[in-house]
């Protein structure tokens, strides 16, 4: 639950909950060979044409992949675009290795333990519509829940960045918070 109340939890079909089982969302990008590969290919397409059909991604992951003001470092291209410019178009990539972090991001949300995730929002939580004065606390605290639960800060910063975004926070704060955990030595 985000601090603004909202729901992001992606309720899966029985089918899509059967397709997702047949994906290997921690093999993200790595090689397969070629018969094991058309499988989850053929499953990651037919689970995204299910969850578009079905309006069931929330908003914010949704432009996290389409919208090329939330792609850091992007030069102007969403995450879309980039598997465009890269030959990959349509439906194609759905079935590309490297779509595999996207689609478990569209499901799951950002991955960090659920309680950094819950400490993260119940502080959002306390400070109701947080102000530009409450961008340095939010840095500061979102690297201490770094430390705490031991989370490597350079890998899990673009995490820490989706959370930000899916609590509510316009993009210079998501991108502080990115930032200020990146940072953490």
């Amino acid at each position: 639950m985000c601090a603004n109340g909202e729901n992001l939890q992606v309720k899966l079909t029985e089918v899509e909950a059967a397709l997702a089982a047949r994906i290997d969302f921690g093999n993200s990008g790595k090689r397969h060979d070629t018969e094991s590969w058309r499988a989850v290919a053929d499953a990651m397409d037919e689970l995204m044409q299910s969850l578009l059909a079905r309006q069931a991604l929330p908003e914010v992951r949704r432009r996290y992949f389409s919208d090329p003001a939330l792609n850091i470092g992007g030069h102007g291209a969403s995450r879309s675009e980039i598997f465009e410019r890269n030959g990959t178009r349509g439906r194609a990539i759905f079935r590309h290795p490297h779509f595999v972090r996207y689609l478990r991001y569209f499901l799951y949300g950002p991955d960090l333990p659920s309680p950094l995730q819950e400490g993260f929002q119940q502080k959002m939580r306390g400070l109701g519509t947080p102000s530009s004065s409450d961008r340095m606390e939010l840095v500061k605290f979102a690297r201490e829940l770094a430390r705490s639960f031991g989370v490597d800060a350079r890998d899990s910063s673009e995490e820490f960045y989706k959370l930000a975004l899916e609590c509510g926070l316009d993009l210079d704060d998501a991108r502080a918070i990115r930032d200020g955990v990146r940072k953490l030595r």
